[in-house]
């Protein structure tokens, strides 16, 4: 594994704001949604699983999810899931091994991750006949407008690539505004704390190919 190329992730040492986040992002469960009708049946790779959170509400008894994640704080094994440790530059499995693939917020690092080299060893272990989903940012939103940098991803890139894309309208849902200063603050620095509501637009794109 090349432990270069894996991307930083703050979830695994600051617990508490990661809980924010999974508990506030598409609170309404859209995203899940659309990937639970979308998926097939057999067997599934979840590229940057993070805690398992996504993972494991969509597993069913004709749907197996194989969690792979580089960073081993980020490893909840106290959820009922088949964990691989793994980078998507290099995917420690064979070829045409899974029905379809999915990842969330994963992505979106233009420049950090080299995207294509990725994308081309999903599409090695993912069958012919399989699905891949790509779930990322659209922007135009009221989320993305407090970024001080550009955090939306390229559609035009995307459908280069020979991807379709749907966009999906959620919700950031706080608990208190007070919560969502916290976690935007330390998303964006200053611009958080001119938040003063607990509901933020927000607006997804999930690719498919």
């Amino acid at each position: 594994m090349d432990l270069a190329k894996i991307i930083p992730f703050y979830g695994g040492v600051n617990p508490e704001l990661f809980e924010i986040e999974r508990r506030c992002m598409d609170r309404e469960n859209k995203v899940i949604s659309y990937l639970d009708k979308a998926l097939p049946n057999g067997k599934i790779l979840d590229v940057g699983a993070g805690n398992g959170y996504t993972a494991e509400k969509l597993i069913f008894e004709k749907r197996t999810v194989i969690a792979m994640e580089p960073d081993e704080k980020m490893v909840d094994t106290k959820k009922k899931l088949v964990w691989s440790r793994g980078v998507a530059q290099k995917i420690p499995f064979h070829s045409n091994t899974f029905d379809a693939m999915y990842s969330t917020w994963a992505f979106f690092f233009d420049g950090i991750a080299d995207i294509d080299e990725g994308l081309n060893e999903v599409e090695r272990v993912v069958k012919d006949d399989g699905k891949i989903i790509i779930v990322d940012n659209y922007g135009n939103d009221e989320f993305t407008s407090y970024s001080p940098h550009d955090i939306t991803s390229s559609v035009s890139d995307w459908v280069r690539r020979g991807y379709d894309y749907e966009i999906i309208d959620t919700e950031f849902i706080f608990d208190s505004i007070e919560e969502a200063r916290r976690l935007l603050t330390f998303y964006f620095g200053e611009p958080g704390n001119q938040v003063n509501k607990k509901r933020i637009e927000y607006k997804v794109v999930a690719y498919t190919k």
